[in-house]
């Protein structure tokens, strides 16, 4: 039979059967039990809760789950990164070993007896036109800037605030390639906006093409650089009609060849589709003759002439397959030749990331999942390097900072009467330098 009580201020009360001195004794024995589970003073401020064997035990349990936790990590964080797509889809391509930096590619210093003007007054000054003393450029915040005489001001804005940012560079602009026309007109084209002419004395300024309007069928996504007839025609750069300027390092890992040459024609107003399926379609420049074009392909480290004129003309061909660099924009050099900058070195019997990366494209997609390129490209080497090259595409002279600590990077040679200025799209100053001062190029 079992028993139950309460307590009251009668004292204990019995509910059903039994003798209430043994319900009075169990219960003292509860007494007991409570009293011994109470907390034991150790005489410094502190309680033991249970004794050390437990506390022991808890802690080994604990221990147990962090390895098991551990150990799940390890396991899982390989598969969900082989399960999470990857935001490229690679194109595989290969690459000639890169050259060795012999001949007229020996190393020498002389990108490092540059000077860095107007450092920390301008951010990623592309593209450079040079005319007396008057320099214009495109920066990083969507402006066209004039400098007169070491004195900076804004010339033009194409697009509309807020700048400064990821999100808002869309809207605010990229001023990219620029050339000046016969007339005196600046033509800009903003990998975004599109075709634009400005008046240098004004800055009045007016879309000659938006880059809304699709093209062949496609949008362009990254308007990138153009050169000028004596006629008026423009020759411009889509380097791809998949990824914009904010993701060119997804289109450079990618290897996608959506890349392609426009034309705009100044009489009919109209933009057609010249070349196409190249990779990173970058710098361009009309031959002195005008009889052919000369064009960057990024991705390919190499450069292509397509003929306008004569008995290949519409054809194009390879004219140097292994450039010793990442080419950027390309210009006319004040000897005959044309400048090439360069992002990235490639050099024979020294790591290439890019080289490495080009025939593995399933290392493109797993570091484009796992880290960011900014970071990678941040901790390559540094090293400065510019060629010139003749209208069969040999290289016939090169410049160097091999420390990089000058002119780590150049995304555009402008050469007026052998002073050079050097561009780049993500430094805070031009570079320049008095190439005649230290050496008469031969050709």
């Amino acid at each position: 039979m079992q028993f139950s009580f309460i307590c009251s201020k009668s004292g204990i009360e019995e509910e059903a059967g039994g003798s209430p001195s043994d319900a009075l004794a169990k219960m003292n024995q509860g007494r007991s039990d409570v009293r011994q589970r109470r907390p034991v003073y150790k005489g410094d401020n502190s309680y033991q809760d249970e004794p050390k064997k437990s506390r022991a035990h808890s802690s080994d349990k604990w221990k147990s789950a962090a390895c098991i936790a551990l150990l799940l990590a390890f396991i899982l964080t390989p598969v969900v990164i082989l399960l999470t797509p990857s935001p490229i889809d690679p194109v595989y391509f290969t690459l000639p070993e890169p050259p060795e930096f012999e001949g007229v590619l020996e190393p020498n210093n002389l990108l490092q007896k540059s000077e860095r003007i107007f450092e920390n007054e301008i951010s990623g000054p592309e593209s450079i036109v040079v005319d007396g003393d008057h320099i214009y450029t495109g920066t990083a915040d969507g402006k066209i800037l004039h400098i007169y005489k070491g004195e900076i001001s804004v010339l033009a804005k194409l697009g509309k605030g807020p700048c400064g940012g990821f999100d808002n560079e869309p809207t605010c602009g990229r001023p990219l390639g620029m050339r000046l026309t016969k007339e005196g007109y600046l033509i800009v084209i903003d990998t975004y906006l599109g075709l634009f002419k400005v008046n240098v004395a004004t800055g009045d300024h007016y879309q000659l093409y938006s880059a809304e309007i699709p093209v062949n069928g496609k949008r362009p996504r990254l308007l990138n650089d153009l050169t000028i007839a004596e006629d008026g025609t423009i020759y411009m750069t889509d380097s791809s009609t998949k990824w914009d300027r904010r993701h060119n390092r997804h289109q450079i890992m990618e290897g996608e060849v959506s890349g392609r040459v426009l034309i705009y024609d100044p009489k009919s107003q109209e933009v057609t589709e010249l070349i196409n399926s190249m990779s990173f379609a970058n710098g361009i420049q009309l031959t002195r003759s005008e009889e052919a074009l000369l064009i960057c392909e990024t991705t390919r480290a190499r450069l292509l002439k397509y003929h306008l004129k004569g008995p290949k003309k519409g054809s194009l061909e390879v004219i140097n397959n292994n450039l010793p660099g990442i080419p950027d924009n390309i210009r006319r050099s004040s000897t005959g030749g044309y400048w090439i900058g360069m992002a990235l070195i490639r050099k024979k019997n020294k790591f290439s990331f890019f080289d490495y990366c080009a025939e593995k494209p399933w290392l493109r997609a797993l570091i484009m999942k796992v880290v960011s390129m900014d970071l990678v490209l941040q901790y390559l080497p540094k090293y400065g390097l510019v060629v010139e090259v003749n209208e069969e595409g040999k290289v016939i002279q090169s410049l160097h900072d091999p420390t990089g600590q000058v002119i780590p990077a150049v995304s555009e040679v402008e050469d007026k009467d052998g002073v050079l200025y050097f561009g780049s799209y993500n430094l805070p100053y031009l570079g320049r330098l008095y190439l005649q001062r230290y050496k008469k190029t031969k050709h």
